[in-house]
């Protein structure tokens, strides 16, 4: 396949999955509306999860190969983490900032802590495994099972705050919702994929460091369900939805997905992700927080502050941490 036709699947994909997204918000609204969901928990699970895929598929498909192939454990786990992060960093602060400008992200007082505090403790709790630059398969466990925990948890107190009634008749509207969701899912998991596999031959011939391959690149193309989700539902005035999408799954991503993944093979974790990007990961975190504890709707210019952050993020990255070890 020549260099231009890898063009076109990346445009492709990436246009395949904006249409995508416009259907599965409408069918994540629409189950919201019959059971009485909120916009915040929606986004936080159901979108959250679904827009992880790429993220979850890359870690999967990593894992399998390093139990095959222990000789690539370094470029894999490189590769893979640094996606992971890379994609939460970018969520965190450039689309964060985006949909900022938009005016369309907000998080109830209420919830601040039950969300952003979700988003705190995953980050923290992944660099408090990689200090010693390993994750074992029992941290991995831990990660994947406190994630597992934690949704269980916003559950009950996500009825408990906001669901008041739930209606659980099924009828042929709910069903209908659901199986666009999951087809919607589908798609844009085969869409994201391809778009992965033309990244990497794009970006090939690059100089990069695997690591920061995985951030700049994989990890943008990883976050575009992320963005396309949450710009559709910004467009739609659904800004508990949007900030919802955004949040979760920068909790999805360090705590189910990387933590599945090291959970089959364990991971070397690279000098740079731990001692730099879950660093920024975790600063960015608590600003989000504060920002929101200020002002329920994220200010214009608290999101043109948290774009120029992730900018100076990577020069920072590329100029002083070229390599991995």
């Amino acid at each position: 396949m020549e260099f231009a036709d890898h063009v076109v699947i990346l445009l492709a994909g990436t246009a395949l999955m904006l249409l995508t997204a416009r259907f599965v918000v409408r069918a994540s609204i629409g189950i919201a509306e019959r059971y009485g969901l909120s916009d915040s928990f929606v986004g936080m699970t159901i979108l959250s999860i679904g827009t992880s895929l790429p993220e979850i598929v890359t870690h999967l498909a990593a894992s399998a190969r390093i139990v095959r192939e222990p000789g690539l454990m370094n470029q894999l786990s490189s590769l893979a983490i640094g996606t992971n992060i890379g994609s939460d960093v970018f969520q965190q602060n450039f689309l964060i900032g985006v949909i900022a400008l938009l005016g369309a992200v907000t998080v109830p007082r209420r919830e601040l802590w039950k969300n952003v505090g979700g988003l705190i403790a995953a980050s923290v709790a992944l660099f408090a495994f990689s200090i010693g630059g390993y994750i074992s398969r029992i941290e991995g466990g831990l990660l994947a099972g406190g994630y597992v925990l934690y949704l269980y948890a916003l559950d009950r107190r996500g009825e408990s705050l906001e669901l008041g009634e739930a209606r659980a008749e099924v009828d042929r509207g709910l069903l209908r919702n659901a199986l666009e969701t999951v087809i919607g899912f589908s798609i844009m998991a085969v869409a994201a994929d391809r778009v992965l596999d033309s990244a990497i031959v794009i970006a090939r011939e690059l100089s990069f460091s695997y690591s920061f391959f995985g951030v700049l690149f994989l990890g943008v193309a990883a976050a575009l369900p992320e963005l396309t989700t949450s710009l559709v539902s910004a467009l739609k005035k659904r800004g508990n939805m949007s900030a919802g999408v955004l949040i979760g799954s920068n909790i999805t991503n360090p705590a189910f997905a990387l933590g599945l993944g090291a959970l089959i093979s364990g991971y070397t974790v690279p000098i740079v992700v731990t001692w730099y990007d879950m660093p920024v990961k975790i600063v960015t975190a608590a600003l989000i927080y504060a920002m929101l504890r200020k002002c329920p709707t994220m200010r214009k210019s608290h999101g043109v502050v948290l774009v120029l952050a992730y900018l100076g993020y990577l020069f920072i990255r590329q100029s002083y941490f070229p390599t991995d070890y």
